[in-house]
């Protein structure tokens, strides 16, 4: 009975942790509606950390454009990670953004090094960004064609195929 109770424990914190990730980072706004003009000029502001500038990068620049919303405590952000590197190595005109509203900037550069990130990160503490685009729960990726039109949007684990998929879809090409 004793290993019962443990083991429901355990599995209940479990989806609880799941279900934290999946409800963390709230906004009652419904964000845009999709149109370019509600992206035109929004920027984000960059870590200086590997592949990553330093400083204000467009959001939505007017080419394909794939934005991953994570937080470093969740869980399935982590495994993440290795599939966005890998469309990263196929993709290389496609604008890569990771978000995070986390404001410990030290604990983002050490999940970034970590896992190891060749793309820039933003750091959207104030929810700007997250709001715009609905980003209710992370991880979750937005596509966006080069016209700033929303093409795709998933909230959990992705495939690097998956992902790929749509954004050839968007009109992105692979490397040769």
């Amino acid at each position: 009975m004793n290993r019962r109770r443990l083991l429901a424990g355990v599995g209940a914190a479990a989806v609880g942790g799941l279900a934290g990730c999946l409800g963390a980072v709230t906004d009652d706004s419904d964000g845009g509606d999709g149109d370019r003009s509600d992206y035109d000029g929004l920027t984000v502001d960059t870590l200086s950390v590997a592949g990553s500038p330093g400083d204000a990068v467009p959001v939505a620049p007017e080419r394909v454009t794939l934005l991953d919303f994570f937080a470093t405590w969740c869980a399935p952000c982590k495994p993440q990670m290795a599939e966005l590197r890998a469309v990263d190595r196929q993709f290389s005109d496609v604008h890569l953004l990771s978000i995070t509203s986390e404001r410990d900037e030290d604990a983002v550069r050490s999940f970034w090094r970590e896992y190891e990130g060749t793309w820039p990160v933003g750091v959207d503490p104030d929810l700007d960004v997250s709001s715009e685009y609905r980003a209710g729960s992370v991880p979750t990726m937005v596509v966006l064609d080069p016209a700033g039109e929303q093409r795709w949007r998933h909230s959990g684990l992705a495939a690097a195929d998956s992902i790929a998929a749509e954004l050839e879809a968007a009109g992105a090409a692979r490397d040769a």
